[in-house]
C-alpha cells in the first residue's frame, strides 16, 4: 500500500462520519421542531428542513458507498472512488454481497452490488468492469464451501449467477418500501408541524 492509498480503518471511519452527517440531516426537522417549541426558531422550519435536508439525508445514505469512478480493477482488488474517498476492496476475502436498488432522478431504477470484504470495506460496484471482476472472484471462491461469501439471491441474479426473477422481486419490494418510508417521514413531519 503506497502513501496515497487509504487504510480500511480510515475508510470505515470516514464513511461513519458522513453517515452520521446524513442521519443528522434526516433528524434535523425533529430537532428544529423541538427548538420551535421553545421559541428559538420560527414555526414551519421543520417542514422546510424535511423537504430539503431530510430528503438530502435519505439520498446521501443510499449513495454513500457507491462507486463513482473506477480507479483500478484486477483479479484480486478493486479500487474505486466513492463519495467518502477512495476505497480498496479485497476480492480474495469477500464476506458478503448484496444488491442496493434506488430510484434515480428520471424515475428509473439504479442497481449497485454492495460488497464487503473481511477488512470491513464496503463498496457499491456500479461499473460493468468491476462487476465482472466480482463475478470471477465469486466463481473462484464458490468451489470452497468454507470460504464462500454470503451472496443474496437478488445480487446473484443481477450478476447473472442466479434466477432473474429474484432481482425483479427485490426491485419491486425495495421501491415500495422506499416510497412508504418517505411518505411516513413526510407525514410525521407534517403532523409535528400541525402541533406547533
Amino acid at each position: 500500500m503506497n502513501s496515497a492509498e487509504i487504510t480500511p480503518a480510515a475508510a470505515r471511519s470516514r464513511a461513519r462520519l458522513v453517515a452520521s452527517g446524513a442521519a443528522f440531516l434526516i433528524l434535523s426537522p425533529f430537532i428544529t421542531w423541538l427548538l420551535a417549541l421553545v421559541d428559538i426558531l420560527p414555526d414551519g422550519t421543520s417542514v422546510i428542513l424535511a423537504v430539503t435536508a431530510g430528503l438530502a439525508g435519505f439520498l446521501l445514505l443510499q449513495v454513500l458507498c457507491e462507486e463513482t469512478g473506477l480507479v483500478q480493477c484486477s483479479m484480486s482488488r478493486v479500487t474505486a472512488r466513492t463519495l467518502t474517498g477512495v476505497r480498496m476492496l479485497d476480492l480474495t476475502s469477500i464476506r458478503d454481497v448484496r444488491l442496493l436498488t434506488s430510484i434515480t432522478r428520471g424515475g428509473r431504477t439504479s442497481h449497485a452490488v454492495v460488497v464487503r470484504d473481511s477488512h470491513g470495506v464496503r463498496v457499491g460496484l456500479t461499473s460493468v468492469r468491476s462487476q465482472r471482476a466480482l463475478v470471477r472472484a465469486l466463481q473462484r471462491t464458490g468451489a470452497d464451501e468454507q470460504a464462500a461469501p454470503s451472496v443474496s439471491a437478488a445480487a446473484s441474479a443481477h450478476l447473472g449467477l442466479g434466477d432473474r426473477w429474484h432481482r425483479a422481486v427485490h426491485t419491486i419490494i425495495t421501491l415500495l418500501l422506499q416510497v412508504l418510508v418517505l411518505a411516513l417521514y413526510v407525514a410525521l413531519v407534517l403532523g409535528l408541524a400541525r402541533l406547533q
